[in-house]
């Protein structure tokens, strides 16, 4: 069995991901918009768009109970979506300043999480996750 996605030429990468038992895909594209994509039992779906002018990397990745993805550009910000649960949809969270990042790696070390970002023009950098509780 074979299937084409609609309207997404020229994808650079594509990652999955899951959410309960649903599976999503991000297409990443250099020129144009990237996409959020969901299996709908024999094809894909188009569930959202992320501009995404230069973008070699839309790196989704969970980290306890968040599901995240990130879009590197190598003309603007780094930018960090969080899923949205009632919205089924990633929402913007965060910018981080990464020169042309090309793959993000996740791992953890005793009970710390950390994002390791490689970059083609900069410093390869390290990130710790790290949750702020502002109910109080």
């Amino acid at each position: 069995m074979r299937t084409d996605i609609p309207e997404m030429d020229d994808v650079y990468a594509a990652k999955h991901f899951f959410v309960k038992e649903d599976v999503y895909i991000c297409l990443t594209r250099f020129i144009g918009d990237s996409k959020v994509m969901k299996w709908q039992g024999s094809m894909f779906a188009e569930v959202q768009r992320m501009p995404s002018r230069g973008s070699m990397v839309f790196q989704p990745l969970r980290i306890n109970r968040w599901q995240y993805a990130i879009l590197g550009s190598d003309y603007s910000f780094t930018q960090i979506y969080r899923w949205d649960g009632e919205k089924a949809k990633f929402a913007k969270f965060q910018e981080m300043n990464i020169q042309a990042p090309r793959a993000f790696t996740l791992f953890s070390i005793d009970k710390y999480d950390f994002l390791f970002a490689s970059s083609f023009k900069g410093t390869t950098q390290i990130y710790k996750h790290v949750i702020i509780d502002l109910s109080a």
